[in-house]
């Protein structure tokens, strides 16, 4: 298959050009950044996707394209904190106006099958915790919540790309991304414009160095935790499935509570032969989240998602063979 991926260089669509070329697709990448993988280079297009130049330069043929171009909170260098105009604008100008783009280059060249990473924001008036929530439910955005605006622009572009689907005929299949767990190029991201240590990754880090690991928040407090390689596995089952256009939760079905996801982490990566010790900070922040329901798609599309104690094993063996450790600069017990 013949497949063309807008936001290449981000981690999850490096991560399925990396899979999908070692299945033997013919893989071709577009991005704003230059890859650092070799082969990505030799079939790469750099550009902005609110360039309509841009699509002229684009290969026909396509078969599929698996959209993962936008912007997030956590990548802008402005937020709604200190650039409110600016943060909007963005969020309108690149994942709408842009995917608008991406569509019309998909309708113009006759592409048959179209993957949209979406935002779970859409379903932040359900998060709870308490029951698991179907791939099909009305959109229920907090308007109120921190990243409203980004919320608005991803769900109005996945209603577009419904739209285009309905109309021209093209199979549309949204995936609703809760956060992606899994090591990325670096481990960054920006808040509030200024880089922190990712979350997830300081306890990992603290628990190699043998620290004490801290329980944010309410401990009980449910959420999915979904690693990689489930996006990667429901990607495979759109890019062959013959279902009718749908959103699909890329899930787990999981509830773990933040007190079971840091003990987890303290028993995987602590030191060999050190117990690992905990301190409860319920004064710091944590979002609400919620668990997602996977019956649809393991009914219709295959789907059997790693679990947690799954994803902490695959986390570590990247750690360990991808070579962050050395190439963070972290200098842990061990490593």
């Amino acid at each position: 298959m013949k497949i063309l991926i807008f936001g290449a260089t981000g981690n999850c669509g490096r991560a399925c050009f990396r899979h999908l070329t070692g299945r033997g697709h013919d893989v071709h990448a577009v991005a704003r950044s230059v890859p650092r993988d070799a082969l990505m280079a030799e079939r790469f297009y750099q550009g902005d996707i609110c360039d309509e130049t841009l699509f002229s330069r684009l290969p026909d043929g396509i078969d599929a394209v698996i959209n993962f171009a936008g912007v997030q909170p956590s990548i802008l260098p402005v937020s709604e904190a200190t650039d409110r105009a600016a943060t909007y604008r963005q969020y309108v100008d690149i994942n709408i106006r842009g995917v608008f783009n991406i569509l019309e280059y998909c309708r113009n060249t006759g592409v048959a099958r179209y993957l949209y990473a979406t935002t779970h924001r859409d379903y932040e008036n359900y998060w709870s915790g308490e029951s698991a929530l179907t791939h099909d439910l009305p959109p229920a955005i907090n308007y109120a919540g921190d990243h409203a605006m980004y919320a608005i622009s991803k769900t109005s572009a996945k209603m577009i790309g419904d739209y285009f689907g309905t109309v021209h005929a093209m199979r549309v299949f949204n995936l609703r991304l809760p956060m992606i767990f899994l090591v990325p190029e670096q481990p960054y991201y920006l808040h509030d414009g200024k880089p922190e240590l990712m979350p997830f990754l300081k306890i990992i880090r603290d628990a190699l160095n043998g620290d004490t690991l801290e329980i944010w928040g309410e401990p009980t407090m449910r959420r999915d935790y979904v690693h990689i390689d489930n996006l990667i596995a429901l990607v495979d089952a759109c890019l062959e499935s013959s279902h009718a256009s749908c959103t699909l939760n890329v899930g787990t079905g999981e509830g773990v509570t933040t007190e079971r996801f840091v003990r987890r982490i303290g028993e995987v990566f602590s030191p060999p032969g050190k117990a690992p010790t905990f301190v409860y900070r319920p004064e710091k922040k944590t979002y609400k989240s919620a668990v997602y329901d996977i019956a649809f798609e393991r009914q219709h599309f295959g789907y059997d998602p790693v679990l947690l104690n799954g994803m902490l094993e695959r986390l570590q063996h990247a750690l360990v063979e991808g070579g962050y450790l050395k190439q963070w600069g972290w200098h842990v017990d061990g490593g």
